[in-house]
């Protein structure tokens, strides 16, 4: 009898939390077992959830430490650039009107540099918090905006550009995947060969995937530095890493988003080849 008193409070309690006579549990004590088995079921689904989301803020507080470290190094530079040539500018009275226009050239191009640190740390930390929208992607007409971003670049660097009359559609994102374009596009005209000659190509595997791809006539990337020209804040003895640190694992955060992957294949001396992949948009049968 001892026992029974001390067991209808928590039958009482569970008959009220799920709606459920407590006489049920009397009835059929397996009933009880069973309910008490899904409760601690859910209690260690609880608790993996809790790890999996201590270990996200973990991971995302490390991201900041060395988010507020990029500002502070790549901003502090180009910001004592313009200082100083701004000082050269009012405190040299007897200066050529040559010697005048290259300062001034200077500190524009510095500000650009740091107006593109500053775009891609928003973009990073845009592409972080923000779940990708599903549409689907004409990469060709991509590929227009892009050129179109990067015409001067083009023109003044006289890149030789090899492009598909065609590309196959995708599913993701266009803005988040016009980045990653523009990314790899400049990279392969920055650190291409003299002149640049950029190739352009995509391929439609066998699982539905389109595996998208840009070629340079660069000096290449050895083995050793390709497996970190994807990770944020690393500084790797390649050009295709140097500058902020951010664009590359930008264009990695952004085709994972979306369900692809990124990669590289380069050898030294023989150019670089970027890719990254996505689902393609099949008409359906």
């Amino acid at each position: 009898m001892e026992t029974h008193e001390k067991h209808v409070p928590v039958l009482d309690f569970l008959s009220r939390k799920i709606n459920i006579n407590s006489q049920w549990f009397s009835e059929s004590p397996e009933n009880l077992e069973s309910l008490i088995q899904e409760a601690f079921d859910e209690l260690e689904h609880s608790k993996t959830e809790l790890c999996h989301y201590v270990t996200s803020l973990q991971s995302q507080n490390k991201e900041l430490k060395a988010y507020a470290h990029i500002v502070a190094h790549d901003l502090k530079l180009p910001l004592n650039v313009i200082v100083l040539t701004s000082h050269l500018i009012t405190e040299k009275p007897d200066l050529t009107d040559a010697e005048l226009k290259s300062y001034v050239r200077q500190i524009s191009a510095t500000a650009y540099k740091m107006d593109t640190i500053i775009t891609n740390l928003l973009l990073f930390a845009k592409v972080n918090n923000t779940e990708s929208p599903v549409e689907s992607v004409d990469m060709s007409r991509v590929l227009e905006n892009v050129l179109e971003r990067l015409s001067q670049l083009i023109k003044e660097q006289h890149v030789q550009v090899d492009i598909p009359a065609s590309m196959p559609v995708a599913i993701g994102y266009g803005p988040w995947i016009e980045e990653v374009w523009a990314n790899y596009f400049s990279n392969a005209i920055k650190y291409g060969g003299k002149p640049p000659h950029v190739e352009l190509g995509a391929s439609l595997q066998p699982d539905g995937i389109v595996r998208y791809w840009i070629r340079d006539n660069g000096p290449g990337i050895s083995v050793h530095d390709q497996a970190r020209l994807f990770t944020e804040y690393s500084r790797v003895n390649s050009a295709h890493n140097s500058g902020n640190g951010l664009g590359l694992s930008i264009v990695r955060r952004i085709i994972e988003k979306m369900g692809g992957q990124t990669g590289c294949e380069s050898e030294p001396g023989k150019g670089s080849l970027f890719f990254f992949t996505l689902q393609a948009d099949l008409p359906s049968s």
